[in-house]
């Protein structure tokens, strides 16, 4: 299809470091407080990576698209969410290269970097429409055919009620909604590429992504790893200085700890704790002692809330796992809640 290479070829051009409309985005998100630029630059890297090692091909490849199989005509709304920079990147790429017309309502946490790729494909030419807001009222009486959203659950029933108000979306619309919230790794080796992959996977964006590891189970007890592990994770901080600081409750966490004797590993902007309950406080991930049996019983528990499984290189029955390594590097055709859009898009 002639357009998978001009949107190639767009995101390459966006992609390049010297595009003074990127950098100009890069600035105002930087000064403006509100992503690092060692994280806004690791994200480009790794789509940069991406895209060289032939990834949009490949989604193209894996669900099928052609000039008979594509999503032409359909009106595609999609609600990004704004917890990491360029959040919404694949979801937006994904709206395009199924062929659908793309309105993107985007985050205010983050309106630069999505917007400066957006305008590079609309003066690339193509022939597809495209409309994005930060102000979901811009959208009104769109009558979308397809919505995509990523948020909490909890907030689906009021994004719904907003979008029906508004005559945002068709009434029989199709929604594909994304609410995983972190992702579990099992490790049953412990070296030094393992100390630097967990570091990454745990504090990379602050911890605050879905791919983001937030419960750890390990063939050994947090003891017996603590002064590597905080030796690790003052590494990464001092290579990537954390952006947000945590709420106030860390510390109240802390402190329960200490008082039932729960082992745990303190870093004032960051607590690790060993516990198999849900991870629900920012900046805190628990850590289970435990078998390959252990991780699938945490990860069928908790149920919709995971994105990922990882593991170094180790294969569980039952469950499908994704190396550690790419935990927060992976391809463009990952699927966010175990659902590929483009082939939600086309069907």
């Amino acid at each position: 299809m002639k357009s998978v290479i001009e949107i190639t070829q767009t995101v390459k051009n966006w992609l390049d470091p010297k595009n003074p409309a990127l950098q100009q985005a890069v600035d105002k998100t930087v000064s403006e407080g509100l992503f690092s630029a060692e994280d806004i630059q690791h994200q480009l890297s790794v789509l940069r990576g991406n895209v060289e090692s032939g990834d949009i091909e490949e989604w193209v490849k894996r669900v099928g698209l052609s000039d008979q199989t594509h999503a032409k005509g359909n009106k595609v709304l999609c609600l990004h969410a704004g917890n990491l920079p360029l959040v919404g990147f694949q979801t937006a790429l994904g709206v395009l290269l199924s062929g659908a017309d793309y309105y993107g309502k985007l985050s205010r946490k983050d309106p630069y970097l999505l917007t400066s790729f957006l305008e590079e494909v609309e003066n690339s030419g193509l022939e597809q429409e495209i409309q994005f807001s930060t102000d979901l009222n811009s959208f009104g009486d769109l009558e979308a055919d397809k919505v995509i959203f990523a948020g909490s659950q909890e907030s689906v029933p009021e994004v719904k009620k907003e979008i029906n108000k508004l005559n945002v979306a068709k009434n029989d619309a199709k929604y594909i909604i994304r609410t995983a919230k972190f992702s579990i790794a099992y490790l049953d080796q412990w070296n030094e590429s393992t100390k630097r992959e967990l570091a990454e996977a745990m504090l990379r964006y602050g911890g605050k992504g879905c791919r983001s590891v937030a419960v750890v189970v390990a063939d050994f007890g947090l003891e017996d790893v603590k002064a590597e592990l905080k030796q690790a994770i003052r590494s990464f901080w001092k290579e990537n200085p954390q952006h947000e600081k945590p709420m106030p409750e860390l510390k109240y966490q802390y402190a329960y700890n200490e008082g039932i004797q729960r082992n745990q590993l303190w870093l004032e902007d960051f607590l690790i704790q060993e516990t198999d309950e849900l991870p629900e406080t920012d900046f805190t991930v628990n850590w289970v002692k435990g078998d390959q049996e252990k991780a699938r019983e945490l990860r069928m528990k908790f149920g919709e809330v995971v994105q990922s499984v990882y593991t170094t290189d180790t294969e569980i029955d039952g469950l499908k796992t994704e190396p550690l390594s790419q935990a927060q590097k992976p391809p463009l055709y990952w699927k966010p809640d175990g659902v590929d859009v483009v082939d939600k898009l086309i069907v």
